[in-house]
């Protein structure tokens, strides 16, 4: 038994010896062989292929962003201009704009496309769209969809009944603005280093808001909530110190003045070297209802495009129900604030002007209070749905959003006047309003119906240095320096 013990020991020491000799010749054999060489190369080929191909799907995924864009464009999308220079942006089609330093274009093809509206975003991520247009003698040569940049007069368009006249001219009646036909002020004027005359005469064209300008960031409601949020126009600044912003899922700087709104359109890109920023004219308002009219749609009933008293269309995300504060409990007086809420129960339609659900009433009676006990406010509160800016693509208009309703807005064009009160017809309203600074408003709003109040149409507003409403908010354009 301890004879055969011993031999099996000496084998297995016998048998290891030869597992070390075998080992040290096959690791010889590699290294001269040059195998670990050979899986190192391996591996670095395999990670260089990696990087090679990460490096095509890079470049092929900007090359699908630059679909719209032009092979001899020297601005690519995306990229941050350095330095204006004169139609240094290319479109597939070959057409040219002027993109100002501090600004990109979309990476998105269908936004990088000058007949259907260029789309350029600054750093912030605000967003502008390109108005190709030019001054006085038509070049030759240039699309028929560019517009002249003039004041415009539109035919079948009677101003609200805004004491207007019918010109007899021609086979339509064509109506000229008389409550607002004298002493424009606007920034285009005869003189052609105007801002708007000489970004055009220049570059061929200006920028406009893409969207109505929305309130500044800390004044925007915080939507991440899952329940009702009341804010009163107490808690914000309306006099244009701030800076609005121009981008989609805000809401709209409403309550503001036509003087303030103008101070904040030029503070909002106040310093810069490339551009100018103001508060839209009413040239550049005409010029721009004429470009979109080119895609065949109706400028004198915008029902179809923008969110107006008789529009038909479901909505249930976030939107703001505009209530008088004294029916809100806790506050008192006339001002007005509003409901911020998540959830329209109603589904069928909005209706600016509808009465609450007994459903919106049940999950949103905490913010209101009963005048009398008896649910005067339920039964008599009548809403004014505000929606965030660019809220349906149906509401865009060459890659603009919501230039028909939602809010009118505020242009630059003012009007002193003193009407004559002829055979005695005028109200006493009338005479007491007939010696007054009236300001025009454009494109009509969330509690006017998209006819007569359409894009092209023009309202005013008397004491234009205080007046503040809730259904006027105003948009900024950009000229190039």
């Amino acid at each position: 038994m301890r004879k055969n013990e011993g031999i099996t020991l000496i084998a297995l020491i016998i048998t290891i010896i030869i597992l070390i000799i075998l080992t040290a010749i096959t690791i010889s054999n590699v290294m001269n062989s040059n195998l670990f060489g050979l899986a190192k190369g391996a591996a670095e080929n395999y990670i260089q292929a990696g990087k090679e191909e990460d490096s095509k799907i890079d470049e092929l995924i900007g090359e699908l962003g630059d679909l719209g864009v032009g092979k001899d464009s020297k601005v690519k999308a995306g990229e941050i201009v350095k330095e204006t220079k004169k139609d240094n942006y290319t479109d597939a089609e070959g057409r040219t704009a002027t993109i100002p330093a501090g600004f990109k274009v979309s990476t998105k093809t269908e936004e990088q496309n000058i007949k259907s509206g260029l789309v350029i975003q600054d750093e912030d991520g605000n967003e502008f769209v390109w108005i190709p247009c030019y001054y006085g003698t038509k070049p030759e040569g240039i699309p028929n969809d560019v517009q002249e940049y003039k004041r415009h007069v539109y035919e079948g368009t009677d101003d609200l009944n805004q004491f207007t006249v019918d010109s007899g001219e021609g086979n339509w009646k064509t109506y000229h603005y008389t409550n607002f036909a004298n002493n424009w002020k606007d920034e285009a004027t005869e003189d052609e280093n105007a801002y708007g005359n000489k970004s055009v005469k220049t570059y061929g064209g200006f920028y406009i808001g893409r969207y109505e300008a929305g309130l500044p960031e800390k004044w925007q409601p915080d939507l991440t909530q899952d329940k009702p949020i009341y804010k009163s126009t107490i808690e914000r600044n309306n006099t244009g110190d701030e800076k609005p912003i121009s981008k989609a899922n805000t809401f709209s700087w409403n309550f503001i003045s036509q003087d303030h709104a103008k101070s904040a359109s030029e503070k909002m890109y106040e310093g810069s070297e490339s551009v100018d920023s103001k508060l839209v004219d009413g040239v550049a308002w005409d010029t721009i209802v004429n470009w979109t009219a080119t895609t065949g749609i109706d400028v004198n009933d915008s029902t179809a495009y923008g969110n107006f008293e008789d529009t038909n269309k479901t909505y249930t995300g976030w939107h703001a129900e505009h209530i008088s504060s004294s029916q809100v409990a806790g506050q008192s007086g006339g001002t007005l604030g509003w409901l911020y809420s998540k959830y329209l129960l109603n589904e069928s339609t909005i209706l600016n002007n509808n009465l609450l659900t007994e459903e919106e009433w049940n999950r949103k009676q905490e913010y209101y209070q009963s005048v009398d006990g008896n649910d005067t406010t339920k039964n008599n509160l009548m809403k004014r749905i505000e929606l965030p800016t660019g809220s349906f693509d149906d509401f865009k208009l060459k890659n603009i959003y919501d230039l028909a309703g939602n809010m009118w807005e505020w242009t630059t064009e003012e009007d002193y006047h003193k009407r004559e009160n002829k055979d005695n017809k005028l109200t006493s309203k009338e005479i007491a309003e007939s010696d007054a600074q009236y300001a025009v408003i454009r494109g009509g709003c969330l509690d006017h119906q998209g006819e007569p109040a359409s894009l092209c149409s023009r309202d005013g507003c008397n004491s234009a240095l205080t007046r503040t409403y809730v259904g006027i908010g105003f948009r900024v354009v950009l000229y190039i320096k």
